[in-house]
């Protein structure tokens, strides 16, 4: 049963569908959320109010700086800390899935040669007078004659 009621934060008379309804709309609700969570309008959107940042001191508001200052340590820290943890993800995808490590150029080259071989049996020639088969040089793209 419809139950008229006023909007808590617009202050406008709605009927509530449901017991629980204390907005209008779910904006009036959201705004709402907003206004109690310190969310702050900048132009396009909300943002939250950094309330660390800010000091109130005898109504003057003073806005605490933090330092972002870089120099050669803490970029070798990080490179440090970064190449530690590469190393500890690819020794653990080595262990525990050594299938899924993406393929390397030695991996394709020794995948071309199991698959193509460097030399290709040419069977509509004959054995040469030392016994030996003609093949196909992949690499040097040359007749040889091998055992």
């Amino acid at each position: 049963m419809p139950k008229t009621r006023i909007c808590k934060h617009c202050g406008l008379q709605f009927e509530s569908r449901r017991s629980n309804h204390l907005y209008c709309e779910p904006s009036c609700r959201t705004k709402a959320s907003y206004k109690r969570n310190n969310y702050k309008y900048v132009p396009g959107h909300y943002q939250k109010g950094d309330t660390k940042d800010e000091v109130q001191l005898n109504n003057k508001s003073l806005v605490s700086k933090r330092n972002h200052s870089f120099n050669s340590a803490s970029i070798t820290n990080v490179a440090i800390g970064t190449a530690a943890a590469d190393t500890a993800v690819f020794a653990a995808k080595k262990i525990f899935a050594p299938n899924m490590l993406p393929a390397t150029k030695g991996d394709i080259k020794s995948l071309r040669e199991l698959i193509l071989g460097k030399y290709l049996l040419i069977k509509n020639l004959p054995q040469n007078r030392n016994g030996e088969f003609p093949y196909f040089d992949i690499e040097n793209k040359k007749i040889v004659y091998l055992k």
